[in-house]
């Protein structure tokens, strides 16, 4: 049967990966699956059920030896390169981000409903496991920081310092139309991006008028105003944080001043600083703004 399903579940995952070790990576060779069940804590009817779960996937081979309960298990093709990425994406600490950040946004707008929805709940519901990996407290405070400063998630003071992760967590307007959309984070923000401007209606006017549209001055002053607003979470030293937002300053006052070597000049530097810092949401939206800003100015 084909995987239709994009996820697997915490022990499909875990399974995977370590029948992955235990056939010495290779696919093909039958694997004893009793110590997986040992490993986990889970009964012999529990390894049993994942691994019928993955051979529906296509994702393993089973043997059926009567003496052997649970069955022994051997990775198709199928499952040998599944689980060759989850393992390279487990190291991934992009991919560990990007997920993290989904996740959070994700489980917050499946509880939407709640009365109250504090961010340490979020380490005892499925979404906290990464390809079968618990995220550790640090991964999911940065992806709460980092959904705050990009306007998606309201996020209490107390919930993002120190070791206690207390706050109280609910979406935004701008997270809401994340779920309803149903697309990936990354995808939600190009999306964003990518939308036209509303149009500019005028009414009828008496005498002469004069209108002047900008769209460089106004496009580097929003680059300007996301850096100042998205910069702190950037993962950036003080120092390297400080240096940034005074390019931000600056270029926008080259913006206004008409001075395109100069702008040029702020922008590339800028630029150069986002594709450096560490993968965040706010990263990815700086630099959906920034790629805006380089367009215009060619």
């Amino acid at each position: 049967m084909a995987d239709r399903r994009p996820e697997l579940g915490r022990y499909e995952a875990r399974l995977l990966l370590w029948l992955l070790q235990e056939s010495g990576h290779r696919a093909d060779v039958p694997v004893r699956t009793a110590a997986f069940g040992l490993a986990q804590n889970k009964p012999a009817l529990g390894v049993t059920a994942v691994i019928v779960a993955l051979a529906d996937r296509g994702l393993v081979h089973v043997h059926e030896w009567p003496e052997h309960n649970p069955a022994d298990t051997s990775l198709r093709p199928a499952g040998h390169a599944r689980a060759l990425h989850l393992e390279r994406e487990r190291r991934d600490r992009g991919a560990r981000r990007a997920y993290a950040e989904n996740a959070v946004l994700r489980w917050a707008f499946e509880h939407r409903g709640d009365d109250v929805l504090l961010l340490r709940d979020f380490f005892v519901a499925d979404h906290v496991f990464f390809h079968g990996d618990a995220l550790d407290a640090e991964e999911v405070l940065a992806a709460a920081r980092s959904l705050r400063s990009a306007g998606l998630l309201g996020v209490t003071d107390d919930g993002l310092s120190g070791d206690m992760v207390t706050g109280q967590v609910k979406l935004t307007e701008r997270g809401l139309d994340w779920g309803h959309s149903g697309m990936d984070l990354a995808r939600f923000l190009r999306s964003e991006r990518d939308r036209p401007p509303p149009p500019v209606t005028i009414g009828n006017v008496q005498g002469d008028v004069t209108i002047i549209q900008n769209s460089t001055v106004r496009v580097v002053g929003e680059l300007a105003d996301q850096l100042a607003g998205l910069g702190p979470a950037l993962g950036l030293d003080e120092e390297r944080l400080r240096l940034l937002l005074r390019d931000a300053d600056d270029m926008r006052r080259a913006a206004e001043e008409d001075r395109p070597g100069r702008l040029q000049a702020l922008y590339d530097r800028i630029r150069h600083e986002l594709v450096s810092a560490p993968d965040t949401t706010g990263r990815q939206l700086l630099l959906e703004t920034a790629r805006h800003v380089g367009s215009l100015l060619g």
